[in-house]
This record gives C-alpha cells, structure tokens and sequence, in this order.
C-alpha cells in the first residue's frame, strides 16, 4: 500500500513521540491519535501483560477512553483486525481495531512495534525504579537499625556495666583502706592499688566506648554541643587539631536529622584522620535562613574526586557512601570538594523542611506496619 508525504510525516512524529514519551498514557494517546489519523480506526484496544497473569487493556472509542486491569486474558476482537506484539506468543499483547479492511491492517502494522518497544521500556524502567526504591528503603532501614543498636549497646554500656565497674571500683577501695593499717598487708595494699587503677582505666574505656557509639549529649544538649564534644575527643586521642563553631541561631532539627549530622561529621573526620595525612580538620554548623549546613574541612593531601567512583559511577569510598545515603534519606544535599595537595571539604545542607518529610515518610511506614 502506498503510502502519502502526510503519512510519512505522521509515521515520523508518531515514532518519535513514543520514544520520547515520558509514561505509559502518553505512548496510548499517541497510538490512538496515529491510528484515527492512518487507517480511519474509531475504536481500538490494547492489550499488554503488564505484570505476570495480569493485563491492562486501554480502549479507545468515539464516545471516550477507558482503561482496566484484569488477571484474565482479554480476547482480541472477533469481527476486526488484530495484530500481535509476537507473533509466536499471544500473550505478549495485542492491538486491534472492530473494523476490517487493508488500510486498518496497515495501520496497526505500522505502530504496532514502535507501542511494543514502547511499553517494554516503559515496564523496565518501572521495574528498575521499583528496585531503586526498595534498595533505597533497605538502606534506610539499616542505618536506622545501625543507629538504634548503637543507642542500645550504648545504654547497656553506660548503665549497666558502667555502674557495676564503678560499683567494683568502690569495692576495692574499701579493701585497700580495711587492710591498709594492718601488719604484714603492704604488697596486697599495693595490688588492690593497682587492680583499682586498672579498673578506672578500663571503665575510662567503657565510657568513651559508649560516648562513641551514642553520645547522650546528643540528645540532651543538642547537634552543636554533640560535635563540639566529638571533635574534643578526636583532637585529645589523635595528632589531629579539630575545631567546631556554629554560627546563626540553632533550631531543634528532631533527633533523627541530629543523628545524622552526627553521624555524617564521624565519617568525615574518621576519613580525615585515616587518608587526609593532615594536621587540622575545622567543622561548621551553620544555621541559615532555610537549612543549617554542616561544612567539614581539612588540611589533607586531598585526592583526585574521580577516584571515589568506579567505572559504574557508584562511590567506592564506604565513609562518603554512607554520609551520602544519610543525605539522600533526609532528602538532603552532599559535596566532597578536593584535590590533590589541597584537602577536601566535605558539605551536608539539610532544609528545615527534611523535618516534615521524614516524620510523613515515617507515619508512612508505621501505617504499612
């Protein structure tokens, strides 16, 4: 069948806005549209396994358009022209018209391919997005189990055997002064001195170790006095100098943002201290008009910035992947800027707004629960 310049051009356009076209209602709009224009077709049907053992069928009519879903095989048409996505299957879908006749068949020829790609990429990339989504809530879901397990250890450190180390601690110090005044005791007055030394050591750890797996102060105080105290403790176990300093007035942000800011200015200066072979780190929480950015900032050797991703563009660094899924989970921004010779910098700006997102997100999933 021959075929007219204007059918050329309709064709032409026709391809080209179903490869373009941005969802799957646009890709049936537009084989509607070509196949009114192309074969004269008032009404059509599409049918396409958009699932396993369920289909979608789109209609098409003069008196309007509908679409369904079913878990049944939509049969094609019985009186008009039907034209298989393959050929060799049935059930990879169909598009008919209820009305015969060489240029019906031509026209649903012609677009059939073109709506079949179209609708298999549009199925991939759901099914790809899907996945994203469901890799991105498994992240999510571990860093908060990670960061309650931490509170918990935390606790059980501090409350627990904290108190029985200090307990333990008293106990021998009351032995050292029961026995010290009698004859004959000094070398056990000298061991009970040294195991209640070894015991404040020990509890001195139990603490830092609990302080580091959860600050209470985070909770009591607020972020700024949490990573004030944070960088204290880094510049008083390492050769590192770490400065913090706010600026702006503070605002409460909710204890799951302040968590990970927290947790976000660890990584940087854990990284700091590991790669930067520097000698100062400064920290800035700055709270602005819209968000508070937390800005960390060495004096390292730096690096080249493409290095922190592989061919596949996914980060290597397992420190700025996980400050970057803590961003992303706050609907966050992050930037690492560096080069080689000259530090890095590493950049959280969290709006005030990622507050009220994250409590729907979670009354969201409490729902689901």
């Amino acid at each position: 069948m021959g075929l007219s310049q204007a059918d050329i051009h309709r064709i032409a356009g026709f391809v080209r806005k179903v490869a373009k076209a941005p969802n799957v209602e646009t890709i049936i709009s537009e084989t509607f549209t070509a196949l009114k224009a192309l074969g004269g077709i008032d009404r059509a049907r599409i049918v396409y396994p958009s699932a396993p053992s369920m289909w979608t069928e789109w209609t098409a009519a003069s008196d309007g358009f509908a679409v369904r879903s079913s878990d049944e095989w939509p049969c094609p048409e019985q009186k008009g022209v039907t034209v298989y996505f393959d050929a060799k299957n049935d059930h990879s879908g169909f598009i008919s018209a209820d009305k015969k006749g060489g240029r019906v068949r031509f026209a649903l020829e012609i677009v059939a391919p073109e709506v079949w790609s179209g609708l298999l990429l549009q199925s991939t990339l759901a099914r790809v997005q899907r996945a994203a989504i469901s890799e991105t809530e498994l992240v999510r879901a571990t860093l908060r189990a990670r960061d309650e397990e931490r509170r918990h250890i935390a606790r059980e450190l501090h409350d627990d055997l904290g108190q029985l180390l200090t307990s333990l601690k008293l106990t021998l110090k009351w032995a050292e002064d029961l026995v010290r005044p009698k004859p004959g005791m000094t070398q056990v007055v000298k061991e009970l001195g040294v195991a209640r030394r070894d015991l404040g050591v020990m509890l001195d750890k139990v603490r830092d170790l609990s302080h580091t797996l959860y600050p209470r102060i985070l909770d009591t105080l607020g972020l700024v006095a949490a990573v004030k105290d944070l960088a204290y403790q880094v510049s008083r176990h390492s050769s590192i100098q770490v400065e913090c300093n706010s600026r702006g007035k503070p605002r409460p942000l909710g204890k799951d943002i302040d968590v990970a800011l927290y947790r976000c200015c660890q990584e940087a200066l854990s990284n700091a201290i590991r790669h930067a072979e520097g000698s100062q780190v400064r920290i800035v929480i700055h709270f602005a008009q819209r968000e508070v950015r937390v800005t960390v900032e060495d004096d390292g050797k730096g690096f080249d910035p493409r290095t922190l991703y592989d061919s596949n563009s996914r980060m290597m660094s397992s420190g700025f992947w996980t400050i970057r899924q803590r961003m992303a989970d706050l609907e966050a921004a992050f930037r690492v800027s560096t080069s080689e010779n000259h530090g890095t910098v590493v950049e959280m700006i969290v709006p005030y707004s990622s507050r009220r997102i994250h409590d729907r997100r979670k009354d969201k999933a409490a729902d689901r629960r």
